[in-house]
């Protein structure tokens, strides 16, 4: 199956305008054109035709825009790329685990992106709360160290050859309602968070970073459209509420 049509490679703030290049020939060589490029530091350049080299034909489909909310516009599930880990805990998997899980997502024709950060500090925490799952690229404990070039063609490499396999079961294949969309389970949170600080059960400054985990709990579910719409209008009706009293 070719997972070209589900999967979208999503660069942040990259500065070196020639790894764009190489991402795109590492993208090419395994059969993926979707790239989309969250405020780069240069682009279009000459240093990216010239490290695209035989893949120039994929820079006019390149998709530049300002934010990762715009980024993650109709995504149903997000990777975050991670080479440590943070202080709160995420699900974190191999990356032959990982690829089972987009594969079983994009025969439920759901939309997944796989974020990789910035070349010198790749994804913030903010980012990384985004994800539904991190994974980690296994390395040289001494060096573990990646371009981000080399990090995109590991990943689409392992996709790649598992989209051949017959290994891959999906679990929970049918579902009643569309996979919520990325954006709108944040929205969600967001909403949640303020909540809860108008309830006095949430104080920002908590030491143990409550919001990171409610975060963590709601991209970890797996919530679909019609759940998300309930909990938002539960949480409306909980607002009204407070207004009344």
């Amino acid at each position: 199956m070719s997972l070209n049509k589900q999967v979208k490679i999503i660069l942040i703030e990259t500065t070196n305008s020639g790894n764009i290049g190489s991402v795109l020939r590492a993208m090419k060589t395994m059969e993926f054109t979707n790239l989309c490029l969250v405020n780069p530091k240069e682009f279009p350049s000459e240093q990216v035709e010239t490290f695209a080299a035989n893949a120039k034909d994929l820079i006019e489909k390149v998709e530049v825009v300002d934010s990762l909310d715009q980024a993650l516009e109709g995504v149903n599930f997000v990777i975050g790329t991670s080479s440590r880990m943070r202080k709160v805990p995420w699900p974190n998997e191999s990356l032959d685990s990982v690829s089972t899980k987009i594969i079983a997502e994009a025969k439920k024709d759901h939309k997944i992106a796989l974020l990789f950060g910035r070349e010198d500090r790749g994804l913030t925490n903010e980012e990384l709360q985004r994800c539904n799952l991190h994974v980690h690229i296994k390395a040289n404990k001494d060096y573990p160290v990646l371009n981000i070039a080399m990090a995109v063609q590991v990943v689409c490499y392992q996709l790649y050859i598992d989209s051949f396999q017959d290994k891959h079961v999906v679990d929970n294949a049918y579902w009643d309602v569309p996979t919520a969309q990325s954006n709108h389970v944040d929205r969600l949170i967001n909403h949640f968070i303020d909540v809860a600080e108008k309830l006095e059960v949430f104080n920002k400054g908590n030491p143990r970073q409550i919001g990171a985990r409610i975060k963590r709990l709601f991209t970890r579910v797996g919530l679909d459209e019609m759940e998300v719409n309930f909990l938002r209008g539960f949480l409306g009706a909980v607002e009204k509420k407070l207004k009344n009293k």
